[in-house]
């Protein structure tokens, strides 16, 4: 499993989640986590649709089957990552 976090530099919500994302990953090892700064990769945030940071994207065998947009609890974001991993 792959979760992709899009974020911005200053964006107080990014950190936020930013720092939920790590916890989750310090909790689950073998989950594969890129962050993609959306100012330096414009046009990949384009192409994801992403409008708003920060954007969690959970992504199974490269297919999305998790979109959220907003900064989650670790709780949340677990769930969906157990809800994926089905």
């Amino acid at each position: 499993m792959k979760l992709e976090l899009y974020t911005q530099p200053f964006c107080a919500p990014c950190i936020r989640t930013r720092q939920i994302v790590l916890r989750a990953q310090k909790l689950l090892p073998q989950l594969s986590v890129e962050e993609i700064d959306v100012v330096e990769q414009v046009a990949r945030g384009q192409e994801m649709g992403v409008t708003s940071t920060p954007v969690i994207r959970l992504l199974s065998n490269g297919e999305e089957r998790f979109r959220a947009s907003d900064t989650p609890t670790l709780q949340q974001l677990l769930a969906a990552i157990a809800h994926v991993s089905d």
